[in-house]
């Protein structure tokens, strides 16, 4: 089982498609992670941003339209948040706004 898993990872890091999302040329993914990071107060909320700007700009043409409100609303909610347990309690009411 381990070694299946080992051949998908390669498979997709060697892939042209994750190649693009990881790519460090997009000026929206930096932009996203300068305006939305300064503010952090937290790791679990820097993580939960840097998350949200992935998929909204790095990978945002393969969302559905409830994914990427779900990321947007985080990205509006989480940037000032200190504490673990209300990052995460706001993580869920995206995700319940969103019916993720």
């Amino acid at each position: 089982m381990r070694n299946v898993a080992y051949l998908l990872l390669s498979i997709t890091l060697a892939s042209p498609l994750s190649a693009l999302a990881f790519g460090n040329d997009n000026p929206d993914y930096d932009q996203c992670i300068l305006l939305s990071l300064r503010n952090s107060q937290s790791r679990m909320a820097a993580g939960a941003i840097r998350d949200s700007c992935d998929a909204l700009y790095r990978n945002g043409a393969l969302l559905l339209p409830r994914e990427r409100s779900y990321h947007v609303c985080v990205l509006q909610n989480v940037q000032s948040v200190r504490d673990a347990f209300a990052v995460n309690e706001i993580l869920h009411a995206c995700r319940r706004q969103n019916q993720m």
